[in-house]
């Protein structure tokens, strides 16, 4: 088989080192948050769409995939709502820091997993609506695309899938560290970076895949909204990527090391954040899947 080619097609500067990345897929644009707690949307061609910088620091950030809304937390405990120009329409202060939140796809909840275990989930007013205690709290956090659920993980010992009433759908414990979570957009595959033990797999209700291997530690992941495609990061300037069965199909040599990696819906291309500050772009030329 042809190896792949990932070609660069645009890169973008941040005002400061990056913290993570993700997509608001159905709108086409890109979101950045870097260590100065500052937010930047970009679309797909690399145009700076909005940007802005919160006082406390955001230390993670979210996006709905259709772009109506955009949310950040701290580890201080702060969680905004923003608009889609990102300016602020609510902010709440927590007792516990913020590790992760996740936006529903158009933009109608927030879920929220904060250190001492507590999931919570609010709704686009800023009414929560749910509070959830977690056995081991959710470093990674996501909702299913297409369906009513929240997927999430701790950095080591819990993954599992919940219903939007705080019900547990399947849940399974791990022995091995994380240090990501994708979906695909019908949840029927849920992928963790596990480090040195590659990209562990999950379908629908919890079922393991197994383990696939990615030549060396992973610490970034990332799916196509199908499912059929994954980008994983190493430890150091490469990226991987694997068709849902955890077959190689390709690599690509980065400049920087990533810090934040995701996949347009149909994985045709690849968005990086890179420790030297940028947002990369980058065309998946081909692959067989």
């Amino acid at each position: 088989m042809p190896a792949n080619v990932l070609q660069e097609v645009w890169s973008l500067p941040l005002l400061s080192g990056p913290r993570g990345l993700t997509l608001a897929r159905e709108k086409g644009w890109v979101l950045a948050w870097d260590d100065r707690g500052c937010l930047y949307l970009v679309s797909y061609l690399g145009k700076r769409q909005a940007q802005t910088c919160l006082s406390e620091g955001a230390t993670t950030a979210s996006c709905a995939e259709d772009g109506s809304a955009v949310a950040a937390g701290s580890k201080e405990g702060d969680v905004w709502w923003l608009a889609p120009d990102l300016s602020i329409r609510w902010q709440k202060v927590l007792t516990s820091g913020v590790l992760a939140v996740a936006l529903d796809a158009f933009g109608r909840y927030l879920a929220v997993s904060d250190a001492r275990g507590t999931l919570h989930v609010f709704d686009r007013e800023g009414k929560e609506v749910n509070k959830v205690q977690i056995p081991r709290p959710f470093h990674y956090l996501a909702f299913v695309p297409a369906a009513p659920y929240l997927v999430g993980s701790s950095d080591f010992g819990l993954v599992g899938c919940l219903d939007l009433q705080g019900q547990w759908v399947w849940r399974d414990g791990l022995v091995i560290n994380v240090g990501g979570l994708a979906t695909s957009g019908d949840g029927g595959l849920l992928a963790l970076a596990c480090f040195t033990e590659g990209v562990q797999r999950y379908q629908s209700g919890g079922k393991g895949l197994g383990r696939a291997s990615a030549g060396e530690p992973v610490r970034l992941i990332a799916t196509s909204f199908d499912g059929r495609l994954l980008l994983a990061a190493g430890m150091a300037e490469s990226l991987v990527l694997l068709d849902g069965g955890g077959k190689f199909l390709g690599s690509h040599r980065l400049e920087q090391p990533a810090v934040g990696v995701a996949l347009a819906a149909l994985g045709e291309e690849a968005f990086v954040a890179t420790l030297d500050g940028k947002v990369v772009a980058l065309r998946i030329q081909s692959f067989q899947v």
